[in-house]
Formats: C-alpha cells, sequence, structure tokens
C-alpha cells in the first residue's frame, strides 16, 4: 500500500506596509527633506509610487516624478540618496504587536515569508534590517516587476514556498495577512489561506496582530 504523504508545515506570509509597519502615511523625514506638508506630499507620493512599486521606474524617476507634482526641480543626487533612504527606513519600522508576533513565531519555529508591493531599493534595505533574520522567503514586486493583486505574484510566491515544503506548495498551508482587501481576495482565488489584517496606524478597535493571533491559534500554529 502507498503511504500517504502528510501536508507540509505551514507557511505564515506577511504583507510589509500596513501590516509589519508602525503605519501607512508619507513619512514626515521626507516631508522635511522637501520642504512640504504632509497633506501637500500625499497625492505626488502615491499617485506615482504604483509604477515605482512595479519597478516600472526607478527612484530617480520616481522621485522626479514626485517633485514635479509638487513644481519643484528634481532632487540633486545626494538629496535623492536622502529621499530614499527616508523613505526605507519609515517602511522598515515595525510595530510593536507586528514585531511580537513574526517573533513568537520564529522562535517556535514557524516559517515565515513577506509578499510586498515594494521597489527594489526597499527590497535591499528589508534584506538588511535586524528582524529579516527570521524571514524564510520574500517576494517583493519592484523585483518581479508585477504587483498583487495579478494572480502571477501570488504563483511566484507559492514557486518560493515549494522548496521548503518536499518542492511542492500547498496553497492551503500558505497563510497570508494583507490590508488590501483586494489582495486577500486575489490570494484566495489560487486557495491560499488569506486574510484581511486592519490597517496599522489607522485606529482600527481591534489590532491586526490580535487578529492574527486568533487565526493562527485557530490552525494550530504555535506562538508560545
Amino acid at each position: 500500500m502507498a503511504r500517504r504523504r502528510s501536508a507540509p508545515s505551514p507557511t505564515v506570509v506577511f504583507d510589509i506596509g500596513g501590516v509589519l509597519s508602525a503605519a501607512h502615511t508619507p513619512e514626515e523625514e521626507i516631508c522635511e527633506i522637501l520642504g512640504v506638508t504632509p497633506a501637500e506630499l500625499a497625492k505626488p507620493f502615491w499617485q506615482a509610487r504604483p509604477a515605482y512599486d512595479a519597478g516600472e521606474v526607478s527612484a530617480r524617476e520616481y522621485w522626479d516624478a514626485v517633485t514635479a507634482a509638487l513644481g519643484m526641480e528634481p532632487p540633486s543626487e545626494e538629496i535623492l540618496e536622502d529621499l530614499i533612504a527616508a523613505d526605507c527606513g519609515y517602511w522598515l519600522r515595525l510595530d510593536p504587536a507586528s514585531r511580537a508576533l513574526i517573533h513568537d513565531l520564529a522562535r517556535n519555529g514557524v516559517r515565515l515569508g513577506l509578499l510586498s508591493n515594494a521597489p527594489v531599493d526597499f527590497a535591499q534595505a528589508c534584506r538588511r534590517a535586524d528582524w529579516y533574520e527570521v524571514i524564510s522567503l520574500a517576494v517583493f514586486s519592484g523585483e518581479e516587476r508585477i504587483a498583487k493583486p495579478d494572480a502571477e505574484i501570488y504563483r511566484i510566491l507559492l514557486d518560493e514556498v515549494a522548496p521548503h515544503t518536499g518542492g511542492v506548495a500547498v496553497p492551503g498551508r500558505v497563510i497570508f495577512f494583507d490590508d488590501r482587501e483586494e489582495n486577500v481576495a486575489a490570494a484566495k482565488e489560487l486557495g491560499i489561506d488569506a486574510h484581511l489584517w486592519p490597517r496599522n496606524g489607522d485606529g482600527h478597535a481591534v489590532h491586526g496582530a490580535d487578529l492574527a493571533r486568533r487565526v493562527l491559534e485557530e490552525r494550530d500554529i504555535p506562538l508560545t
């Protein structure tokens, strides 16, 4: 009789912005560098962001577009480096409850991953972060040149999971948390066990980390 193959161990995957990051608004340091208010920066910052996150434009092209929309000259090379550093640094500051969650999971040997719409500059900075050592795999839109909620990026994620689970990724054993409904819905279409995380910094009654802990406990994922 053929021996029945056991299900692979679960992989818990997180988005970064709004999920692991402490907040989801343009950083004050960027405003200080450019000499504008958060309200003035918000529209140019987000309007040009999808192409930057998807790897369609470089950091130079992105920040040139932002400053042009603000009626400014393109930033010098020195200021450009400051903007990139401030932008990356902002998203790398983790929410305390989110940080505690990933460390509890890591301490219990749970495989952790990242799936983020983020530019190449951020992907490189993220891999140098102190907390990244607990991450087993990461998929960034800027490196793959495709972004959530496109189904292809979730297939790339499953391909990244497969080597850790005997060469086969079972979507239902990938537990994914994201703060955008369209990203969660797209993941579910492929059978991924996806859940909406109330965005950090928006003042929700229930913190996403608490919601995630409930989901993980229901699936017998060790946390203590």
